[in-house]
């Protein structure tokens, strides 16, 4: 009987071993979760950057090409 319960105890004390592993697991992975939402943010916002430069450069080139089509005229 004695034998049984300690069976008993120490499987259970493995079971909350492995599931305080697992939280600690998952506490890390939502950490890094975060990181990595940050990161795609901070991506997000320099590519809509990089596009604004874009647009404003093929503007630029639009203005200077009409620019030179109307010293022609």
């Amino acid at each position: 009987m004695t034998t049984m319960l300690s069976n008993i105890i120490e499987h259970h004390g493995r079971k909350n071993q492995r599931l305080a592993s697992l939280e600690e697991d998952l506490a890390h992975a939502k950490l890094e979760e975060e990181k990595l939402k940050a990161r795609i943010e901070a991506l997000e916002k320099e590519k809509s950057e990089m596009n604004a430069r874009v647009a404003l450069m093929e503007r630029k080139d639009l203005y200077d090409l009409l620019e030179a089509k109307m010293e022609g005229f």
